[in-house]
């Protein structure tokens, strides 16, 4: 594995072996994903992210790297998911708020947090720059380009600004985004009729029974699309990041089709009968199993991803530089 010459250490050594020994999850995946896109930065960025920093809340201390790695890329689950049964990390919740781009009617409009005691239950919440679940592409295709000229902003004047901490919290609210748009669950937002379809023609092998389908009910997704993938990988071995564009506008145009030729990508994987479901069937995918085979059909649209995800990282320090 490539190592980061400018922390004297591999990577392996601060988060790759915790992954690979624990890595029960996409949610674990964006680590993956996000720690190679951070090696293909240039010299200077990944120096300057080598800066160590105490969280505001928790008073633990790290290098930004690492809490982009670690915790950053993990911002939209914080937002949107719910509170732990002691409501010890609502604080947190609230402030990766200020990271997530959220919108009401097509314009930007603040994240609620779901785990805030103060929000009113009753009212909807902003929509989320996470899901991309509109059943109209277009829909879809408009919230990514607003989502992402609102991001490459943010990024590009942080960095200009030497804000170095609030730029790597931003990239990983991104990059979640970009993420979770081809893991084996998300890349069916906004398609349910073709995967319900697919899920009807494999429904001998068991993925529309209640024991196969979430909570038990054969009208939700299979939980076949709910896999770990413990050893999943996103090698960009000799990948040089490149620029999505000169200007915001530009930037975001080429991302929003890199974005979605990126979910077309991971579906094409996803649905090889000779590939992934052979695989993947194999495995006690009722209790999120996986294997070796299935793990590398994983790696190929984690690769595919990961140079998206270093593009858009790139692309808002070349921003930068323009300011």
């Amino acid at each position: 594995m490539k190592t980061f010459g400018w922390m004297g250490i591999a990577v392996t050594a601060l988060v790759w072996i915790g992954l690979r020994e624990s890595l029960q999850s996409w949610g674990l995946g964006h680590r993956v994903i996000t720690a190679v896109a951070l090696e293909a930065m240039p010299t200077e960025l990944r120096e300057r992210w080598q800066a160590r920093h105490r969280h505001p809340v928790s008073g633990e201390e790290k290098s930004i790297a690492e809490w982009l790695v670690t915790r950053y890329c993990h911002h939209p689950d914080w937002v949107d998911g719910p509170a732990r049964p002691d409501g010890s990390d609502i604080p947190e919740r609230k402030r990766a708020t200020q990271f997530v781009y959220a919108e009401k009617d097509g314009r930007f409009f603040p994240p609620i947090a779901w785990a805030d005691p103060e929000r009113d239950p009753k009212e909807p919440r902003p929509k989320t720059y996470h899901y991309f679940t509109y059943p109209q592409e277009e829909v879809n295709r408009a919230l990514a380009d607003r989502g992402a000229r609102w991001y490459f902003a943010r990024i590009a004047e942080a960095f200009a600004d030497g804000n170095d901490v609030a730029a790597a919290e931003y990239c990983g609210a991104f990059a979640h985004a970009i993420q979770d748009r081809v893991s084996p669950f998300h890349v069916w937002d906004g398609l349910t009729a073709a995967r319900e379809a697919l899920e009807t023609e494999l429904a001998a092998e068991g993925l529309q029974s209640p024991d196969g389908s979430r909570n038990g009910k054969p009208a939700n997704a299979s939980l076949f699309w709910g896999l770990d993938g413990p050893n999943m990988t996103a090698d960009l071995s000799g990948y040089e990041a490149k620029s999505l564009g000169t200007t915001i506008e530009e930037a975001a145009a080429v991302f929003t089709e890199r974005l979605f030729e990126n979910r077309v990508f991971a579906e094409a994987v996803y649905t090889d009968r000779d590939g992934f479901l052979a695989t993947h069937l194999a495995d006690d995918w009722r209790n999120k199993g996986g294997s070796e085979a299935t793990d590398e059909h994983l790696s190929r649209v984690a690769r595919h991803n990961a140079e998206l995800t270093a593009d858009a990282f790139f692309t808002a320090w070349t921003l930068a530089g323009q300011r």
